[in-house]
């Protein structure tokens, strides 16, 4: 009975003299799209390019995120519609350059109806519907990802361009976004 009590008292002793304190900060992944939304013109073509400052991505979420950022990788490049047609089929290109560098074509695809493209989208390593450039796909993941912290690279430029087989109504968008992630302390 005496060994019960003694064990409970010193269990309570740590626990309240702070020998069960949390001093490692908490990890959280951060998920910061960075896509280019290419208005398809009256007819049925597209062309849009959209820059972003990495730095900037982080801190629009918070300011403190900055220097806290722990790792950032790269988990997917996807080619989507918020609202497709009906029906017809999609052509298109999508492109990227680093710090103000030249454009270097990541994928294409050709003759994709529609349905596939419907929100959440299509991987570019989808062998069914992209066709992806291995070495641009490893220059880019290469880039931006990094296991100590923020990436090497300052900017990113993505654009996408094409067509597709039936004119679509003015304002109708398709989307190419990378799936950036950075690890912060919290």
């Amino acid at each position: 009975m005496k060994i019960p009590l003694v064990l409970s008292l010193i269990v309570g002793t740590l626990f309240f003299s702070s020998g069960c304190e949390i001093v490692d900060p908490i990890l959280i992944a951060l998920n910061m799209p960075l896509e280019v939304c290419a208005s398809i013109n009256v007819g049925n073509t597209w062309n849009d390019t959209a820059t972003y400052n990495i730095q900037d991505e982080i801190a629009n979420i918070s300011e403190d995120y900055v220097d806290e950022v722990k790792a950032t990788r790269v988990n997917d490049v996807t080619v989507y519609m918020a609202h497709p047609p009906s029906s017809g089929t999609a052509s298109g290109t999508i492109q990227y350059a680093l710090d103000g560098g030249s454009l270097v074509t990541l994928a294409t695809f050709s003759s994709v109806p529609f349905s596939r493209l419907a929100s959440p989208g299509v991987s570019i390593t989808d062998p069914t519907v992209m066709t992806y450039v291995p070495g641009a796909l490893a220059a880019l993941l290469s880039a931006l990802q990094d296991p100590n912290g923020l990436p090497p690279t300052t900017t990113i430029t993505v654009r996408s361009s094409g067509s597709s087989t039936v004119t679509v109504p003015q304002g109708t968008e398709i989307c190419a976004r990378v799936h950036f992630q950075a690890d912060i302390n919290f």
